[in-house]
């Protein structure tokens, strides 16, 4: 089963204690709270052995309910970033004490935006203005400030993310004619400095519309780069058209070998009818099966209980 798709209760009914070779983060025992350091690890090499670590091991029923977790507490020896043993008794090596604090595989962020953050500067208030065109134009003033330092932000926000237990995210781009492509060359810099440690994919994303401002040559370009998903955003709200933006995104995923993931906040019937074309550009062309997600997607949300059905019955196919 696809790691990124399998259910906390499955991987726990599958695979009881036979967790040696999956990947954990030992940070999500390093967080805020933890009297573990992050010294006390990198300071035994790649090897070492955590005690007391709290695992869950099944489930309580009532009936068919789950009504809560059963965990014991274990041993953990790790080598090399993965878990290679796990015991109820003590190994005889030197361990370090994880206080009965719970391990879970670390947490995957999929929708964020790491490349144009204002985390590790002085607080500033949310400022929205004239919905998404207004928001447009208040980037386009203020995005050739923020990219002046936004490598170093980038690496502050990752490293708070790994402080709660993420290890992995799925990060928007800006691609547009205010940024050009240096939004994701600096954020490839943040990602590369980080690579021991967190993992990432990349959208490119026409943030301020693919034809409401010239953003599409920035975009080919950027679809040649090392990102894993073509974006795109609102097509009626922010371009005036559902097809051309929509094909227009689509062949640039299919002549580049990329996902798709498309910001979609219209809530009405123009975000529906974007969904719905969406799903039949990707029947006719099957390799974009599995590979195709709509962030937002706000629309669904307002659709009576039958209609809902439909939709996710035709979303699972597609």
């Amino acid at each position: 089963m696809d790691k990124r798709g399998i259910s906390r209760k499955d991987f726990l009914k599958n695979s009881g204690l036979g967790l040696a070779g999956i990947a954990f983060m030992p940070s999500i025992l390093q967080g805020q709270n933890s009297h573990l350091q992050k010294d006390q690890t990198t300071a035994l090499g790649n090897s070492y052995v955590l005690k007391n670590v709290r695992l869950e091991t099944g489930f309580e029923f009532e009936g068919e309910e789950v009504v809560a977790t059963k965990t014991g507490l274990f041993s953990v020896e790790i080598e090399n970033g993965k878990i290679k043993r796990i015991s109820s008794k003590a190994t005889g090596k030197e361990e370090i004490d994880a206080k009965g604090m719970l391990m879970l595989p670390s947490f995957r962020d999929m929708h964020i935006h790491l490349d144009k953050t204002l985390y590790a500067e002085k607080w500033r208030a949310v400022r929205r203005s004239g919905g998404i065109k207004g928001m447009i134009a208040l980037e386009q003033k203020t995005l050739p400030d923020m990219l002046k330092n936004s490598t170093y932000k980038a690496e502050k926000l990752i490293e708070l993310l790994q402080s709660h237990g993420t290890g992995f995210a799925r990060s928007h781009v800006n691609i547009e004619p205010t940024s050009k492509l240096d939004s994701l060359k600096n954020l490839q810099i943040a990602l590369a400095n980080k690579k021991n440690s967190f993992g990432a994919e990349l959208v490119a994303f026409p943030q301020h519309g693919l034809y409401n401002t010239d953003s599409l040559p920035y975009m080919k370009e950027a679809a040649k780069m090392d990102i894993d998903f073509i974006g795109g955003l609102d097509p009626t709200n922010v371009d005036g058209s559902i097809q051309k933006t929509m094909d227009t995104t689509i062949q640039l995923a299919l002549d580049n070998n990329k996902g798709i993931d498309i910001h979609l906040h219209e809530s009405g019937k123009s975000g529906l009818d974007t969904i719905e074309y969406l799903i039949g550009k990707v029947n006719e062309n099957p390799v974009l099966k599995g590979k195709t997600f709509v962030s937002h997607a706000f629309a669904l949300a307002a659709l009576d209980k039958v209609k809902q059905e439909t939709i996710a019955e035709q979303l699972a196919a597609a």
